[in-house]
């Protein structure tokens, strides 16, 4: 629209010239949840594709911002319109089923979409790190043509013309010479005389091997796993989609059914991507992996950039076949796939925690639900959720492996009540004496023992024993934990470290320190004061850097170096060590008192997945069970490995509460530095949710807050939440739907997160 005045001074607008030409819907990067709309200047007009970046200038002062496009079309625009300024990307990395994926992520995750597909490419992928300048001839007619045309060709020449034409494609200049044996100054005369044709183009080095020398067991399949294989055969064959749970108790075999499943798949031309919660968590099973098959792809967050890139690039050319990897694996761009593959569905790792806040297994089962290919989920303890999912809808089935291979028995589970243990000054006893009395019986017979403390360091808080004052971490509402092998504390939400203060930092006080609780260390330290002669490793992040370093201790325990290891969940799961006789639960309580209302499942399923190291030979094994609720429900059917019974009575809670997975749920935070305004803000998200579900006429939909986080302040700022509750996962969209169209992510506060099905409310 331009403008114009008359005489009198006054404006009026008129229409501008109307043009037609390519015009590009892009989706920007940032919190812009519309899409707009761009004409394509001419210099651009053959470089720009589906899913690839664009740069566009935006406001006034026209800052440069990035945006894929989403799609281009014909049609007139006047010079209101801008400009693409310029093409970011190369290529495109996203093909068109991935765009339709990020759709679905950006609309249910209730993310704006650019920042949606940003999420499914990493930036190293998008930076081509570690390809090379490659220069590709090919012919500009046929062989014979040129060859006819003319006759007084040398024999060099002939012979590059003929090399490059039994290729029938195009051909990197280095190869053909080094096929056709002929000198670049051969090359380059066909080239002058136009004969071929040099294009230059990034290419990729050849990306990293992570086959290992195979190692195929020498055992068969039971009766169990070979009908569970069956049945994920014929869901492979049929060619459509579903999703199958294979539920199976710790040591039954399913790593087995997957493998053959993968095969199955391989062996129909087809891509297979597998994941897995954490790598560093599941060494062994990647290590197990990657010698079962050839041509693998490892995707995890250890990779450096140019690793990450290259393996990229080789997913995506067909050369890897089967992937192999955490959250950002579910976004592999296969372009044959075939099977995906969700290992230990239940985990809370699989829970992306930045937005969007998408968790993968929901994921997957989308992407198989386009790609209409099969799903297969796997789980001694599986989240409520998909267990009711098997009970309700069609295209959800259960698989049951109900026995360990070679009719293993199950460990005995044991409860010892630690009200009845002798209480310290310093805080409950950590070891209770059937614990050191088994760990012991078990050392002296030459066995192995795991125990779990799911909490690192060394003692929960320092108090001081005369004022009580507790050391709380300055930009949290947390105390901060006594680490004593490194002589520090540290606020596990924020990271902030501090040299150990020597007496209480009250000036007027002076008082001695006393610490309280703890965690994986002091249970390490008690440990070596009473088995002296045993050695004893520690796993927990203070302790297991990186990756290597946490290869190193499972490769050490597996070849008997090390007698005892003593860490967080990262031991609970993924190990299998058939000299491990005894494993202890230290601090069951931390998870059965959380307010959460998943705490008794997350309960039932760290019990029974530890309680699954053990045993694992001849022998049944032996878990104790240190607690301070022993009625809790959880553990009395952990006791018995009863997961149906578990979930049939959690279930009835649920449902009782109107608790998923009969319900929907999203957690609305703000946080601001000033407690005021986050608390206000968390507020009008209550009156703007309650207008909306009035207009909706949601008559099962409610807005629970404002309440204080679990944690009310994290780095300084302070945090509100609010809950939303609707029926079904249809309402809950129309309702983020109205409230990000009334701009809800406009507040005042400094950030505001929307968390949809969130699994931690800390």
């Amino acid at each position: 629209m331009a403008k114009r005045s008359d005489n009198t001074g006054r404006l009026w607008t008129e229409e501008g010239d109307l043009r037609t030409g390519p015009v590009a819907t892009v989706a920007l990067v940032g919190p812009f949840d519309r899409q707009y709309s761009y004409y394509i200047p001419d210099k651009l007009a053959d470089r720009i594709s589906l899913g690839q970046r664009v740069t566009i200038l935006l406001g006034r002062k026209g800052r440069a911002v990035h945006g894929f496009c989403l799609s281009v079309d014909m049609r007139p625009w006047d010079n209101t319109l801008r400009p693409i300024e310029d093409v970011t990307d190369s290529q495109s990395f996203l093909t068109a089923d991935l765009i339709e994926l990020g759709r679905w992520i950006a609309e249910y995750y209730a993310c704006p979409l650019g920042r949606a597909l940003a999420s499914l490419v990493p930036d190293s992928v998008r930076k081509q790190s570690g390809y090379v300048q490659t220069e590709i001839v090919r012919l500009s007619a046929p062989a014979d043509q040129i060859l006819a045309e003319h006759p007084r060709l040398g024999p060099k020449q002939r012979v590059l013309l003929q090399a490059i034409s039994e290729l029938g494609k195009p051909v990197e200049s280095t190869h053909i010479m080094e096929k056709s044996g002929v000198s670049r100054a051969v090359l380059r005369s066909a080239i002058l005389k136009g004969w071929l044709i040099s294009e230059r183009t990034r290419q990729p080095r050849p990306a990293p091997v992570f086959d290992r020398a195979r190692d195929e067991p020498d055992f068969d399949l039971n009766v169990d796993q070979s009908a569970a294989l069956e049945k994920t055969r014929s869901m492979i064959d049929s060619g459509a989609f579903c999703v199958a749970l294979l539920f199976g108790v710790s040591g039954s075999g399913k790593t087995e059914v997957y493998v053959h499943a993968m095969r199955h798949a391989l062996a129909a031309g087809r891509q297979v991507i597998m994941l897995v919660p954490e790598i560093a968590l599941t060494t062994q099973l990647v290590h197990r992996l990657t010698s079962r098959f050839d041509r693998v792809a490892v995707v995890h967050s250890g990779l450096t950039g140019v690793e990450r890139s290259l393996t990229w690039a080789a997913i995506r050319s067909g050369e890897k076949r089967v992937v192999i990897g955490t959250r950002s694996a579910v976004f592999a761009p296969c372009t044959n796939l075939g099977l995906i593959v969700v290992d230990e569905e239940q985990e809370t790792s699989y829970k992306n925690l930045r937005a969007p806040r998408f968790h993968v297994r929901d994921v997957a089962i989308k992407r198989g639900q386009q790609l209409n290919i099969p799903v297969l989920l796997g789980s001694a303890t599986p989240s409520i959720e998909t267990w009711q999912n098997c009970k309700s809808l069609p295209h959800f089935t259960r698989i049951d492996l109900p026995h360990r291979v070679r009719n293993l028995p199950m460990p005995r589970v044991v409860v010892v009540d630690m009200n009845d243990e002798y209480q310290e000054k310093t805080g409950l006893r950590l070891l209770s004496q059937v614990t050191i009395r088994h760990l012991g019986e078990s050392l002296e017979r030459g066995e192995q023992a795991v125990l779990l403390m799911n909490r690192r360091g060394y003692a929960n808080w320092l108090r001081c024993a005369s004022c009580k004052l507790r050391i709380n971490c300055p930009d949290c509402d947390a105390a901060m934990v006594l680490h004593a092998a490194r002589n520090e504390m540290v606020c596990h939400h924020c990271g902030r470290r501090t040299a150990v203060p020597r007496v209480c930092p009250d000036p007027s006080c002076g008082g001695r320190l006393i610490g309280h609780g703890g965690g994986t260390q002091r249970v390490e330290e008690r440990l070596a004061r009473i088995f002296p002669d045993a050695r004893i490793a520690r796993a927990d992040s203070d302790a297991m850097r990186n990756e290597s370093t946490y290869r190193k201790l499972i490769a050490g325990f597996e070849a008997r170096e090390i007698d005892c290891i003593v860490g967080t969940q990262m031991i609970a799961k993924g190990l299998d060590f058939p000299f491990v006789s005894f494993v202890g639960v230290i601090g069951a309580d931390a998870i059965a008192v959380a307010s959460d209302f998943r705490a008794n499942e997350r309960l039932f399923q760290l019990v029974t997945q530890v309680a699954g190291r053990a045993g694992r030979s001849r022998d049944a094994g032996l878990v104790v069970v240190q607690t301070s609720s022993p009625d809790a429900s959880a553990l009395r059917y952990a006791v018995r490995h009863d997961y149906v019974a578990f979930a049939k009575e959690e279930l009835a809670i649920r449902q009782h509460t109107g608790m998923p997975p009969f319900s929907r749920m999203t957690r609305i935070v703000t946080a601001d530095a000033n407690e005021m305004r986050a608390c206000d803000e968390a507020g009008a998200v209550v009156e703007r949710s309650g207008t909306a579900i009035a207009k909706l006429e949601l008559p099962h939909a409610n807005a629970f807050g404002p309440e204080p986080c679990a944690v009310a302040r994290v780095r300084g700022r302070y945090r509100y939440e609010v809950l939303l509750r609707t029926d079904t996962a249809r309402s809950m969209k129309r309702l983020l739907d109205e409230l990000r169209g009334a701009g809800i992510e406009r507040c005042k506060a400094q950030s505001i997160m929307i968390d949809v099905d969130p699994v931690s409310f800390t």
